[in-house]
């Protein structure tokens, strides 16, 4: 446990100082760059791992299992073109689920702790990171959520909520069997809180998302996958994951391409993107863990 916090620490002080060092234009590039290249990647294997847990590895399977993914993907973006404001909103509440599912797992990975149902930190978490990104980000959210046909969001009562989510989450960490998570806990979200302050809202995003998120998914579908996480099995996770994470790419190209972009900030589209492979890829990584245990 101390091992991880330390790690955060390390990893929220670089990214904190680089923050105050780059211009907004060079911290998008990074969190663009890291988006999308481990952050497409951690989700490019999930046909690996359906395959381990429906034991199905024939070619025919093989086939279908892609068929079925490609299918869940079009249908994400073709939801979000017919209802871009439920589907955003869609969107962000499975990605409370998700990250907070990939920290918790994080957090009990070495307890005893690991058997706890921790279904209320996991969301008490995500939703605590997504509402710090949007105060420090209001107007570029405001921005994005009207692209979406959203109403703007209101930064008195997001700081109210705020406020009451992380009450929750201190009041549920107080019990006896979250405890010797809770000063772990608000350390991370003080320290998320100073990066996203003074850092753009794609920059700050990204931080998360990759070294909190990503790179620890990474780990566990590689373990889950080989049987191990060792460099070796991560570098023949991610030679596997080239082709359709190049593939991911060339989509994304296109719709980029046939979009207007001086009507269109690129921001919704990275979040369309986003959200058509998360959508497949939340199902996928819940299964996972669940035959894991």
């Amino acid at each position: 446990m101390l091992k991880i916090i330390k790690s955060r620490i390390v990893i929220f002080i670089i990214a904190i100082g680089l923050s105050y060092l780059l211009p907004v234009v060079y911290q998008d590039l990074i969190g663009f760059f890291l988006i999308l290249s481990i952050g497409v990647i951690h989700g490019a294997n999930d046909l690996l791992i359906i395959q381990k847990y429906t034991r199905k590895d024939s070619r025919k399977s093989q086939i279908s299992f892609f068929l079925y993914y490609l299918s869940m993907v079009f249908l994400g973006l073709i939801f979000f073109y017919l209802f871009p404001s439920i589907g955003l909103l869609s969107f962000i509440l499975i990605s409370v689920y998700h990250f907070g599912e990939q920290h918790w797992e994080a957090n009990t990975k070495d307890s005893n702790h690991i058997k706890v149902n921790k279904i209320y930190p996991i969301i008490l978490h995500g939703l605590i990171f997504f509402v710090i990104v949007f105060v420090n980000n209001i107007s570029i959210v405001n921005d994005v959520l009207d692209s979406f046909n959203v109403l703007p969001l209101d930064i008195t009562i997001l700081k109210t909520l705020l406020f009451i989510l992380i009450l929750f989450y201190i009041i549920t960490l107080s019990l006896k069997k979250y405890r010797i998570y809770i000063l772990g806990e608000i350390l991370f979200f003080i320290l998320l809180y100073l990066l996203t302050f003074n850092s753009s809202l794609i920059y700050g995003f990204s931080i998360y998302f990759i070294f909190f998120h990503s790179i620890l998914s990474i780990k566990d579908q590689v373990k889950y996958i080989y049987g191990n996480d060792n460099l070796k099995y991560i570098k023949k996770y991610i030679i596997t994951a080239l082709p359709y994470f190049s593939l991911a790419i060339f989509f994304l190209g296109v719709f980029y391409w046939f979009i207007d972009i001086k009507s269109y900030n690129i921001l919704p589209i990275i979040f369309v993107f986003l959200a058509a492979i998360t959508f497949p890829h939340v199902i996928v990584i819940e299964k996972m863990y669940s035959s894991m245990k």
